[in-house]
Formats: structure tokens, C-alpha cells, sequence
């Protein structure tokens, strides 16, 4: 039941938000609001307290997310009192939000970090090789040894030296 009413808000919002010209912002607004209803306990009973005026609740939320449609949905969520949906939402959103803006989500693991310039680079190549905008994600693994692991959209490129290895040793078991 939650999936479903997760899934059915995210596309409400995303219609709201293409023709308010706003996808970003709500999405900005409903990660800012998930993630704050997620690490904080308080904020939860503060918002989902009775004896708490609305008022003050509006506050909070207008503190938190900058557009409308973010409100209002806060607003919804509050009333029915499924501020535990505020994660979900926000996910199908994000998903939802990069397939309307033709953006494809890239994973980028190294043994090693990047470092800014280098994570432009990639997601520039990355771009013109997709031909799309790229979200990128780069993060450091100490367990790939050297090498690069990729996961574009739904593809999977493992250059690892991990990898190769395993290789290596299939083809001898194999021999």
C-alpha cells in the first residue's frame, strides 16, 4: 500500500512541477524535507504533535522547502499523518524527476578518491558519451586495487583489476 501511494504522490508532484518549470527545486525540497523527517525524532513529534499550532508547523515546513508544491505536499502528509512516506516519495520523485529531464545516473567507485576536476572530466565524458546529463556518484573502494567500477543507468562496466583477475583465474581453472 505505501509503494503505491509513494508512487501515485511522486507523479502528482512531478506533473505539478513540469508545469510550475520547477523539477529541481521540489526535488531539492522533498530530499531536504525526507532527510530531515529521517535523522530527526524530534521534528517528527514536533510536527505530528496535537497541542502544536499549525502555524507554527507552517513555519518549520516554510523553513525547510522553497517551493509550493513541496508544501504543499508536506501540508497532505501532515493531515493524514504519513510523514513516514516523506522517504519513499521522495526516491520514486528523484527517479521520476531524472527520466523527465533526461538525466541518467552514473556510480563511479576507484580505489583511490577524485578529485573535483577529475570528477568533472568524467562527467562531461560521460556526457558526451551518453548524450545525456550525467548525475554523477563517485566514491572511493580500497577493495578494487586499481582500475575503475561504473555503473551507468542500468549498465554495469567493471574494469577493475579485481575483475581481471578473476578472470585470469576462470580461464586457468577453466584450462
Amino acid at each position: 500500500m505505501a509503494s503505491s501511494a509513494s508512487y501515485h504522490f511522486a507523479i502528482s508532484l512531478v506533473r505539478s512541477a513540469r508545469k510550475a518549470g520547477q523539477i529541481d527545486g521540489v526535488r531539492e525540497d522533498l530530499d531536504n524535507f525526507a532527510g530531515l523527517v529521517a535523522g530527526e525524532r524530534r521534528l517528527v513529534f514536533f510536527l505530528l504533535h496535537p497541542l502544536v499550532p499549525a502555524a507554527r508547523k507552517q513555519e518549520l515546513v516554510n523553513l525547510v522547502c522553497e517551493t509550493d508544491i513541496a508544501r504543499r505536499l508536506v501540508r497532505v502528509l501532515l493531515e493524514t499523518k504519513n510523514l513516514g512516506l516523506a522517504a519513499e516519495i521522495a526516491t520514486r520523485y528523484s527517479d521520476l524527476a531524472r527520466k523527465e529531464l533526461g538525466v541518467v545516473e552514473a556510480a563511479v567507485r576507484t580505489a583511490a578518491p577524485l578529485g573535483s576536476a577529475e570528477e568533472e572530466r568524467l562527467r562531461k565524458a560521460l556526457e558526451e558519451h551518453t548524450g545525456r546529463r550525467v548525475e554523477l556518484h563517485a566514491s572511493a573502494d580500497p577493495d578494487i586495487l586499481a582500475g575503475v567500477w561504473m555503473r551507468i543507468g542500468d549498465k554495469v562496466i567493471d574494469n577493475t583489476l579485481r575483475n581481471e583477475l578473476k578472470a585470469v583465474r576462470a580461464r586457468l581453472v577453466s584450462s
